[in-house]
């Protein structure tokens, strides 16, 4: 049990509190959901509870938190390892061994676990999360997929009682996610593993929680059963997303149609709306928004980026990439999608430099990625890496951003004023004169994402950039590159994030095992498809024989759909 009483801590470099009076009681056996706008104190009420805070971070913390009787503060960290694993938002974080096989063994060496036992660990734990075959490969050659998943398996290997997992599947594919998550479930039902998962994307995790705590600034403003916190309008107000299928359910209930209960997956909406759909669909289809680079009837656009028969091999022989050919356009959105190491990050890499074609070429902007310089290509080119901590190195957040205009050539007086905007902009603010690296995951990215964006590239490209960010502030962002992308400019997302592509792109890229699958309109390549479809569009497909039409993608669309 965890039992936590008046809770208040305050990191050593701020003078307001991360957590404020938390009261907070976690039964055994328990799967919660901790949930809320990015700095609200999730990942500071995470360490609190493996003794994190205050032995490694530091600060001031008042009240008691209780592990498994034991006091926090007076029990070390290696005391609560052996009761609480926690896996932590960026895998990169915990990840210290050469391999995937040491990795996992590394906890169980430290507690002193005979070698027989950890041999059968470390199986269970490769076999659980599905990364058998990976388990020789070096840490530094796996995606950040791969990386959580080894970081998950480490964690698991040590048998918990408690499971602490914050953002687990934030850089994981669809399938991936969802294995994971099952993984996690039979954990929490077969074992009594009490679990607490952080999690922004609630269309994931709703349906295998038993209960959802609301962070916001530090304080819990909500916390009871699913159903009755979603439909809660301060809770949506605070920046929850709420998954597309509840969106959709709300949006039908302001239209004045009666329905009983809140689904929460898209069986129970599919239950639900079967006989309203019957009764109200018009069978339409609902084009995609075509931008001029893909328009018939428009001048044909510029291409920025040119690929000719990529290959792309690294040192150690393993070719990520094969005989890609594409073009990127002028006023274009694309979505790189695809599994977890199918080569998306590798591919983009190519075109601001940081990776050389070993076969092929790329052109971007007219120029020959092969034959110029990294630093010539970052001023037509902005890349904001899949890790925020490469970004980041300044001690403070406006000295971050500063750096790329002040290497750019920027006058003092027109840094100043674009290093105002781009804090307002993407709500930092009160971070402007913190150190980066001492702020939230989600905050960091959007550190990340300034420090790019300030500059305003000709091409823009984005690896995962929403891992960790809430709902209200990932709309507000691709709200912005959507803008962005006119006049000639170009926006690249390397995501997992369905969702956020059915709602806000244009063109899906999509890779497996290092080549080109598709390549087609948002909508031509995630309707009706298996993984990578959005909630929404699962649940038009169970419903087409009502007149739902197959192709709708989010809640808006289907919400038009109705008489």
């Amino acid at each position: 049990m965890i039992k936590i009483n008046n809770l208040t801590f305050h990191y050593s470099d701020t003078d307001k509190p991360a957590l404020r009076n938390i009261n907070l009681e976690i039964q055994d056996g328990e799967f919660v959901l901790i949930t809320g706008p990015s700095g609200g104190g999730k990942s500071s009420l995470c360490r609190c509870l493996n003794g994190l805070i205050p032995h490694f971070y530091g600060g001031e913390i008042t009240g008691k938190v209780e592990v498994e009787n034991l006091d926090v503060v007076e029990h070390s960290t290696r005391e609560l390892a052996t009761k609480v694993g926690m896996v932590f938002q960026d895998p990169e974080n915990q990840l210290v061994a050469m391999d995937v096989d040491r990795e996992i063994a590394f906890g169980l060496e430290n507690l002193g676990f005979p070698r027989e036992l950890m041999a059968k660990r470390i199986e269970e734990a490769l076999d659980t999360v599905g990364i058998a075959g990976l388990r020789h490969r070096a840490i530094t050659e796996l995606s950040g997929g791969e990386k959580q998943r080894v970081a998950i398996a480490s964690v698991l290997a040590l048998y918990p009682n408690i499971l602490v997992l914050d953002e687990p599947t934030s850089e994981l594919d669809p399938k991936g996610a969802e294995e994971v998550l099952n993984v996690i479930e039979r954990l929490n039902d077969e074992l009594g593993i009490t679990v607490i998962l952080v999690e922004h994307r609630l269309d994931r995790v709703v349906q295998h929680i038993d209960r959802m705590v609301v962070l916001d600034d530090g304080v819990i403003m909500a916390d009871g059963v699913s159903r009755a916190i979603i439909s809660d309008s301060k809770v949506v107000r605070s920046g929850v997303g709420m998954p597309p299928v509840i969106k959709l359910i709300q949006g039908l209930k302001e239209k004045g149609i009666k329905i009983d209960n809140t689904p929460l997956t898209v069986k129970e909406g599919r239950a639900a709306l079967a006989k309203v759909f019957q009764r109200r669909v018009i069978a339409r289809h609902f084009p995609s928004r075509r931008c001029k680079a893909q328009s018939a009837e428009a001048i044909p656009a510029q291409p920025l980026i040119e690929v000719k028969g990529l290959w792309h091999a690294y040192p150690n022989g393993f070719v990520a990439l094969k005989n890609i050919n594409l073009k990127v356009c002028e006023g274009e959105f694309v979505a790189v999608m695809g599994r977890n190491a199918s080569g998306k990050t590798t591919l983009v890499k190519h075109f601001n430099g940081l990776l050389k074609p070993t076969k092929g070429s790329v052109l971007v902007n007219g120029i020959n990625t092969g034959e110029t310089t990294i630093s010539k290509l970052a001023k037509k080119v902005g890349y904001v890496f899949q890790n925020p901590n490469d970004h980041l190195f300044a001690d403070t957040v406006e000295e971050e951003i500063a750096f790329t205009l002040r290497n750019l050539g920027f006058s003092t007086t027109e840094m100043k004023s674009l290093i105002d905007q781009v804090l307002e902009r993407f709500g930092l603010m009160p971070y402007r004169h913190r150190y980066p690296r001492s702020i939230s995951g989600g905050e960091k990215q959007r550190v990340a994402l300034a420090s790019i964006l300030v500059a305003q590239p000709k091409i823009i490209i984005l690896d995962e950039p929403t891992r960790g960010m809430e709902y209200k502030l990932k709309a507000e962002l691709m709200r912005f590159l959507d803008e962005y992308r006119k006049d000639g400019k170009a926006v690249i997302l390397v995501t997992q994030d369905v969702e956020t592509v059915a709602e806000y792109g244009d063109r899906v890229i999509m890779l497996s095992e290092g080549k080109i699958i598709v390549d087609g309109s948002k909508r031509e390549v995630l309707s009706q498809a298996l993984l990578f479809s959005p909630q929404i569009n699962r649940l038009a497909q169970s419903l087409k024989s009502h007149g739902v039409p197959s192709d709708i993608l989010t809640a808006d669309e289907a919400l038009t759909a109705l008489t």
